[in-house]
Parts: C-alpha cells; structure tokens; sequence
C-alpha cells in the first residue's frame, strides 16, 4: 500500500458547526475516515448525537423564522452570497482538490472537474435567487376580490448525501435550497464568505426524525431511501421529501452505431468514478448483427483503463473502501454461481438472460453486465419497462427513427443519445419508481425548495 500524508482541516480537529461557530460535540465518539488507496486514516471525526442535532436544527429553526436570511434578505442579497461561494471554491480548489482526492481515491484529474462542477452550480443557482415569481389571478366571479400568489421558502431542510460525489453533491442540494431562501447545513468555506448568518448552515446527521424539519432530501441507496420516506411519514409533523435513488441503467448499441466510438462511451458511461455512480450504465444491450464485432471492442476498452494513485493527474481509482470492495467482487462470484454471467475478460463468453442478480441489482462498481443480443427495439423497450429503477438509460444509433421511440417510450428521467453521463446544472435529474421521486439541477431544484402562498384581497373593503 501506498502512505498518504495526514490532512489538516484548519485545527479544528474534533469540533462541529453549528449556529455560525466550531463547537466541541456532546459525544465522544468518533469515526476515523481513510484513505481509499492506502488505508492510512486521514482524519479523525466526531460522531454527532442527539444532543447535537438538535442544537443544529434549532439553531437551523430559529434562523429561518426570526433571521435576515429569509426574511430581511433580498433574493440579489442571497444571490451574491452564492457567488461569494462559488468563488472562495475556487480560490481554494488547489487544496479542495487535494483533500477530496485523498477522502475518495479519485485522482486529481477528476477532482479537478468535479470542482469546476461545483462552483458552477452555486454560480447557476445565484442566478434563481432573484428570480422568484407568483402569478397574479385577477378577477374570476367577483369583480372586487383580487387573488394572486407569492412563493416562499420551504424552510429548513435537511440533507443525506452520498458518499461517491461529496463535494458536488452537496452544490446540488445546498445552492439551490440557500437560493430560494431556506436555512441548511456546509462550513468553513461559507463562513469565510462573510455572507451567511450564523444558523443558515449547520454541520451535522441527518434530520429525518426531527419535527422542526420542513424538508429532506437524500440521495443514496434504495433501502435507506425507503427508510427515510418511512421515518418522514411517521413523525409528527408531515414534511416534504426529495429522494434521489439507486439505478441499473441500460444502454443500447443499435447495428447503425460508431463500434469503436461506443465501445469507449459504454466502458466510460460504467466505469468512471470506479463504477459508483447513480446513473451508471450498467445493462448493455447489443443488436445481433453487431454482437460478436463489438464484443472485442468492449473488452479492449475495458482493459485500456489504467488505476493510479488519487494525487496522479491522470488514471482511474478505487471503490470507497473494502465494504464496497467486497460487495462488488460478491455480485461477481455470485453471477458465476447462478450460471447465468461469465467474465469477458477472462476469455470467457456467455450470453446474460437479463435476470441474473449481477444484472438486475444495483452494485455500485465497475461491473458491467453484457446481456443477450437482441433482435428488436421493441423487446428491449417491453423488458426494461420491468425494470424496477429509471434513473437513466442511453442508445447508441444514427436512426432517429429508433432514437425517438427509445427516448418517448422508455420511462427514465434521463437518456443519453449518443453519449453517456453528461450532467449539466441548467437540465433536471432524477427518476421514475425504485429511482426516486424530486428532481436535482435545474429549475426544478430550485422550485422544489419553493411552496406557493394563494393571497385573495377584497378590494372593495
């Protein structure tokens, strides 16, 4: 294994954010976060408890109700507040870069991109902030009664995220929720900025059982998912929530497409960030008259990908921890059990049914299932309507015949024509079914943040 040096967060080793200040946590116990690529601990953090959540929503609470954020800031106030975040990130990408690429294993190249992705989501989103419209209805049966309508923020809201995309993740949740007026959690960077008052933003767990919590939004696995609709249901007070799920994405290669050019989109739309993407393409559907030429090319692909060290420029790197490791390598001996998988690379050939577990379930790693040559579009399409996810999807094809069917008749919140995981602040994301409900990026982000507020004056009084 290789060392990696300890990473320093500005001293403030074992304290939490919570109402504008670094607080020590009621709790003494911690969770050592390591090093994908070595195993070495990097850093030391305290587990939060009760005691402390409920000192962040509180402070969350009575920021939202009786602070400026909401409700003395103007939206161009909040709107330069985001872009003093976008740019004190990109002051300090050199060491946002550095630290995240050692907490993920990704290399350097990576975080590189996924930095710019995040100042461009807080710049994206400073650009609703002062955009917030009602309608105004008019007279409809009484010609003295005036109705129209404001939107306000929802309030406070707590956030799960996940662990494959840290940093960007948490632009996705937080710009948006911070631009339409609500109070959230993020530290030393928005502390810096000067912008924020103390409570807008709190570190701490999640907020799923408290009652002071007007939102919820997770992205993560489908069971946990299903436990925070549960838990959100039965608390006592009824709230919005926004859940952002798992996915077993299909990809079909039609017999019009660019073989080679496919090959490396497939290989990449699977495998980049080690496989642990939401969204990855993970079912590849292959037409007959194509399937034993673009089989080599898969494998070839495939192989070309390099693994290197997380602070290299260039290269591929680990799943997040042994945990995920095993789970990967568990599907694949498992595929090879049920007799229904082999490995391509290993110089084996077998054609997938599509039921095999290793095909139909989520991973979350570099695996891709190849299943059985097809004959039609149409079957493709009746199979994976059964599918239980609909995150996204993607064809391969010049037919724009066969495009339009794929992409109006195939129930995913996002298709990819001719190219793979390409996700842009401006475009919503989310899914159908076992995928979740609520949409990331996009205005509709933001307007999941908005509730509207019906206003009816009697003009005559």
């Amino acid at each position: 294994m290789r060392s990696s040096a300890p990473v320093a967060c500005h001293g403030r080793t074992g304290l939490i954010y919570i109402d504008g200040r670094w607080v020590q946590s009621t709790s003494t116990a911690t969770h050592n976060v390591e090093n994908p690529d070595t195993g070495d601990v990097i850093a030391v953090v305290p587990e939060c408890n009760a005691q402390d959540l409920d000192k962040a929503v509180q402070a969350a609470y009575n920021a939202f109700h009786d602070g400026p954020w909401a409700n003395q800031f103007s939206g161009a106030e909040r709107r330069d507040a985001l872009i003093a975040v976008a740019d004190a990130i990109e002051e300090h990408r050199a060491e946002l870069e550095l630290i995240e690429s050692i907490n993920t294993g990704k290399p350097i190249s990576d975080m590189h991109v996924e930095v710019d992705d995040t100042i461009d989501l807080f710049r994206h989103f400073a650009g609703y902030a002062d955009k917030v419209e009602g309608r105004h209805i008019g007279h409809q049966t009484n010609q003295t009664i005036e109705g129209y309508t404001v939107k306000v923020p929802v309030g406070v809201v707590g956030f799960i995220n996940a662990f494959n995309y840290p940093l960007n993740l948490l632009g996705w949740k937080v710009a948006p929720a911070l631009a339409a007026g609500c109070t959230v959690y993020f530290a030393y960077l928005l502390e810096k900025t000067g912008k924020f008052p103390p409570g807008v933003f709190n570190v701490g767990q999640a907020l799923v059982d408290h009652d002071l919590v007007d939102k919820i939004g997770f992205t993560g696995s489908v069971a946990t998912g299903k436990h925070v609709i549960r838990s959100t249901a039965s608390t006592q007070n009824v709230r919005s929530t926004s859940v952002e799920l798992g996915g077993k994405s299909p990809g079909v290669v039609m017999p019009d497409a660019d073989l080679d050019k496919t090959a490396q989109l497939v290989v990449s739309g699977c495998m980049s960030n080690a496989g642990m993407n939401c969204n990855a393409l993970t079912r590849l559907w292959v037409h007959r008259d194509i399937y034993d030429e673009f089989m080599p090319k898969i494998k070839a692909a495939a192989e070309s990908m390099v693994l290197g060290a997380p602070q290299r420029r260039h290269g591929d790197g680990p799943v997040i921890d042994k945990r995920q490791f095993d789970r990967v390598m568990e599907y694949i001996r498992i595929g090879k059990e049920e007799d229904k998988a082999a490995v391509l690379t290993g110089g084996e050939r077998a054609f997938d049914r599509g039921d095999a577990r290793i095909a139909t379930e989520e991973i979350f790693g570099p695996v891709l299932s190849v299943l059985e040559p097809f004959d039609s579009l149409d079957e493709v399409i009746e199979i994976e309507r059964k599918n239980e996810f609909g995150l996204a999807a993607g064809i391969f094809s010049r037919n724009h015949q066969d495009i339009k069917k794929f992409t109006r008749k195939l129930r995913s919140g996002t298709i990819w024509v001719n190219t793979y995981n390409a996700l842009f602040s401006y475009l919503p994301f989310g899914g159908f079914r076992n995928s979740g409900f609520g949409r990331e990026l996009g205005y509709e982000s933001f307007d999941g943040y908005l509730v509207p507020k019906s206003i009816i004056d009697d003009v005559s009084y």
